[in-house]
């Protein structure tokens, strides 16, 4: 992950911990919200590398893996350059299938006003808490060629999501 990337794990991090100094400094949560945050939030463990998610929060109730991806673009096409983020996303949904662990993609944008990221995941069945949150969540699509991509418009904001959680 590059810099900007680890920008943005860290605003994730602080975000989903509650931490406060980092709740205080967003502009895109209401004060009502970052209060329910910081009253029970995640335990969340940086998990960045080349085979594994960049975050995963736990918390009683649910625990889930994130991978986060930034772009300038509103379109991310999981096929483009190395194929990498492709290679990788085969991988989850083949892992998922067998742990039934639900992950999510945050796709965070630059130069929008309000929140900036939004939310995925892959359309694959779940069970428990994660089949719950998978209803409200929009999917990964897929192009003709079977590549994942991910259009921030049609994404869930992550306001949206956090006030599911909190």
């Amino acid at each position: 992950m590059g810099k900007n990337g680890s920008v943005y794990e860290r605003e994730l991090k602080g975000i989903l911990g509650g931490e406060t100094d980092k709740l205080e400094r967003i502009k895109w949560i209401d004060n009502d919200l970052k209060e329910r945050i910081n009253k029970r939030p995640f335990l969340v463990v940086r998990a960045a590398g080349s085979h594994g998610f960049d975050i995963i929060i736990i918390r009683d109730d649910i625990s889930i893996p994130i991978e986060i991806k930034s772009s300038k673009e509103r379109v991310i096409n999981f096929s483009s350059s190395s194929k990498r983020s492709q290679i990788q996303a085969e991988y989850y949904v083949e892992l998922l299938q067998r742990t039934k662990v639900m992950p999510i993609y945050a796709f965070r944008t630059k130069s929008v006003g309000g929140d900036p990221w939004r939310i995925f995941t892959f359309d694959l069945e779940y069970t428990k808490n994660y089949r719950i949150l998978s209803e409200i969540i929009p999917k990964l699509e897929k192009t003709k060629s079977g590549s994942y991509t991910m259009k921030w418009d049609k994404g869930l904001s992550f306001t949206s999501f956090l006030e599911y959680l909190f």
